[in-house]
């Protein structure tokens, strides 16, 4: 036992180191987990001997679970409603769209039946969340758009999720119910909505009321009411992904005690889950065993991020324009870029035991497919994001990272929240002391960061470019940068994102308003916040 934990500690430290080297060479942290995972395997020179499809599943899919809900807190309710038409019908039709095209592709290129290539196809169908909110994060895309990709990575697991289990049992028992399949999507979304929207406010209500004396405690209960949602959505037939997924959302977008707490940790526990579902995986893998799937698996790649995924976009953000009397337009450029961020995850392999616990015919061969298209597909696509989007017009400035966080602890006010305004050179406070600065009353100024150093405010304290400003608001209902920080004309000072704050993007991140869509797209006119 005391061997075992010493090797599962060692190579979570390792995991964990290696996400600096992610960060500092684009390297999706994903890659490297699993490939940490592959060293310790079998096939690798610590001989770990693992192939237990059953507790990897239920590992897996408790894993995803965390990482919805962590994904849902650091969901701005913003962002998620004017995306949710749009990415809505991305998670939904462009989901099943993208397993016919690449279920037909694999039908004729490779001997697999009709069911089993579907099959595949139902697997490599959904973007993966974790893959999805890591990699977009400081990379530059406009709030729209990765609104759109958010949510959809959000909400497109359960299709994939159903659409797998069903045509596994298909593949075995000879008989495909399409009417059977829309139904039930249909029937589990609407049920896990529902389930997700109540148990949010109940856990809400139960958070602020709840007098515990230990602060800690807070975020476990948190965790506890969001995986109890997720079981019970799933015990009355609903999905439990979206119900956890919606849980977080409700949490993160109302007035919350001990919020920097509960999104602290939730931050933690969804790297913790992403850590020990990756190396899990890698250890499942053979890497002898992949040359035979290479060639077939390189085909489905090349389908997948030129074919399958464009097509499915195009094609459903035509449908959004049209059902929507041309309110949600997207660009040729938007387009390519939301096709292109569709990044494979944990997801896709984590389906891909499926077909190996259903005993599908071939099931270690759609594993291994599965496994090449994700890490090939996450590679090319994580390191070339933010280079397609500086060639595609569509970069936005991020704002630079405070190495400074304050925050409100312990019994703090509900709703009362830190903001962190960083200035730019054409902010109207730049240049003007804080006793001539119209602050309104329910804002106070708490420090100033000014190269590495905090400066004490006082009234006589003038504001330089490059300020990172702390303000305390008593009510979150009501934060927004005051006017007296913004930019003179079209530009506004630039939300500083906390480096631990999951949840750095404040309810007003942007102010102004897409005019096609009405999501907010100015990255550099928001407010970091962090309540209690």
């Amino acid at each position: 036992m005391d061997e075992a934990v010493v090797i599962a500690a060692t190579l979570v430290i390792a995991a964990i180191l290696s996400t600096r080297f992610a960060l500092r060479f684009g390297v999706p942290a994903l890659v490297l987990f699993v490939g940490i995972g592959m060293f310790a395997g079998s096939s690798g020179p610590l001989g770990i001997v693992f192939a237990d499809y059953a507790l990897s599943l239920d590992l897996g899919l408790i894993a995803l679970a965390v990482i919805l809900f962590s994904g849902g807190i650091d969901t701005r309710l913003r962002l998620f409603r004017a995306a949710i038409l749009p990415a809505g019908l991305l998670a939904t039709i462009g989901t099943m769209m993208t397993a016919a095209i690449v279920g037909l592709a694999v039908h004729v290129v490779t001997p697999l039946d009709w069911a089993t290539s579907l099959l595949l196809g139902a697997v490599l169908s959904s973007t993966d969340a974790a893959a999805v909110f890591s990699a977009l994060k400081g990379r530059g895309l406009p709030a729209r758009l990765r609104g759109v990709l958010e949510t959809e990575s959000g909400t497109n697991d359960p299709m994939a999720i159903y659409l797998t289990i069903a045509l596994a049992g298909a593949v075995t028992s000879g008989r495909v119910d399409v009417l059977g399949l829309i139904g039930g999507v249909l029937l589990q979304l609407t049920i896990g909505a529902v389930v997700g929207v109540v148990f949010g406010r109940l856990l809400s209500t139960l958070i602020n009321r709840v007098a515990i004396p230990s602060f800690g405690l807070y975020p476990v209960l948190a965790l506890a009411g969001g995986l109890l949602a997720y079981g019970a959505s799933n015990l009355v037939g609903g999905n439990g992904f979206l119900t956890i997924y919606l849980v977080g959302l409700v949490l993160g977008n109302r007035p919350l005690a001990h919020r920097h707490g509960i999104a602290t940790f939730m931050d933690g526990a969804a790297w913790g889950s992403q850590i020990v579902m990756f190396l899990v995986l890698g250890l499942l893998v053979f890497p002898d065993q992949l040359a035979p799937a290479l060639p077939a698996a390189l085909l489905v790649t090349v389908v997948l991020m030129f074919v399958a995924r464009p097509v499915a976009v195009v094609a459903t953000l035509a449908f959004t324009r049209l059902v929507s009397r041309g309110r949600y337009q997207f660009s040729r450029p938007e387009q390519v870029l939301i096709a292109w961020a569709g990044l494979k995850g944990a997801v896709p392999i984590i389906l891909a035991i499926v077909p190996l616990m259903e005993r599908v015919p071939g099931g270690d061969f759609l594993f291994n497919v599965v496994f090449v298209v994700v890490i090939v597909g996450t590679l090319a696509q994580g390191w070339t994001i933010a280079p397609l989007a500086r060639r595609l017009g569509l970069a936005v400035r991020e704002p630079p990272v405070p190495p400074v966080t304050l925050e409100l602890g312990g019994a703090a006010p509900i709703g009362a929240a830190v903001l962190d305004v960083y200035l730019d050179h054409d902010s109207r406070a730049v240049g003007v002391s804080i006793r001539d600065l119209n602050v309104p009353e329910d804002v106070v100024i708490a420090a100033v960061l000014r190269d590495g150093k905090l400066v004490t405010p006082r009234g006589g304290t003038v504001f330089q470019a490059g300020d990172h400003v702390y303000l305390i608001s008593s009510s979150s209902e009501t934060v927004s940068v005051p006017a007296s920080f913004r930019a003179h004309a079209r530009a506004a000072p630039v939300a500083a994102e906390a480096k631990d704050a999951p949840a750095a993007r404040g309810p007003d991140e942007a102010k102004s308003t897409h005019a096609a869509t009405g999501v907010e797209d100015a990255p550099a006119t928001g407010v970091s916040d962090r309540e209690s």
